[in-house]
């Protein structure tokens, strides 16, 4: 008997930090999800912008929500795109879904950098910590010499995928 293959979304969990790899784990994958990997490139925000507004209207989960979570996510892809990595290209991956009971709506976003050193000097800049733990329920953040991981959650009422669910939704832009 050949041992089937993991998904690359699966691989990408296993490498994770505890907090996050549990919420990947835990995804239902068979309800319309967000797995995207993109380089840290200014440029490639809009993408993950638009993939997470198509994914939070897939389930329906209102404006102010859909709000929240894109508001968010657009503040932790940023911190990947311009703090991980100095002088150098480096991934960014994103992930949405929603949990087995469809009661939380997770997201992980994660990159294999190291942010740059604070400057000493104060700035209107260096809020956006502050700012995701306020958007989020569940907000938890990781940062190691291998990279740095943000997971952020929200309650949802019910679970109620547009058109029935079961839709799966993988997306990789380069």
């Amino acid at each position: 008997m050949r041992k089937k293959a993991a998904l690359p979304l699966q691989d990408w969990g296993a490498t994770l930090p505890k907090v996050a790899a549990k919420v990947v784990a835990d995804v239902d994958v068979t309800q319309p999800h967000v797995y995207l990997r993109f380089s840290a490139d200014p440029g490639k925000l809009g993408t993950a912008r638009r993939e997470i507004t198509r994914w939070a209207a897939e389930l329906d989960l209102g404006a102010s929500l859909t709000q929240d979570i894109v508001l968010a996510l657009d503040e932790a892809t940023t911190n990947s795109v311009e703090h991980a990595y100095l002088n150098r290209a480096g991934p960014v991956t994103l992930f949405a879904g929603c949990d087995q009971s469809g009661h939380c709506a997770w997201t992980v976003v994660s990159d294999c950098g190291r942010w740059r050193t604070p400057r000493s000097e104060p700035s209107a800049r260096g809020r956006g910590l502050l700012l995701m733990a306020a958007l989020a329920d569940e907000f938890d953040v990781t940062s190691t010499a291998s990279g740095t991981t943000v997971v952020l959650g929200w309650p949802i009422a019910e679970l109620r995928p547009v058109g029935g669910g079961g839709v799966q939704t993988i997306s990789r832009v380069s």
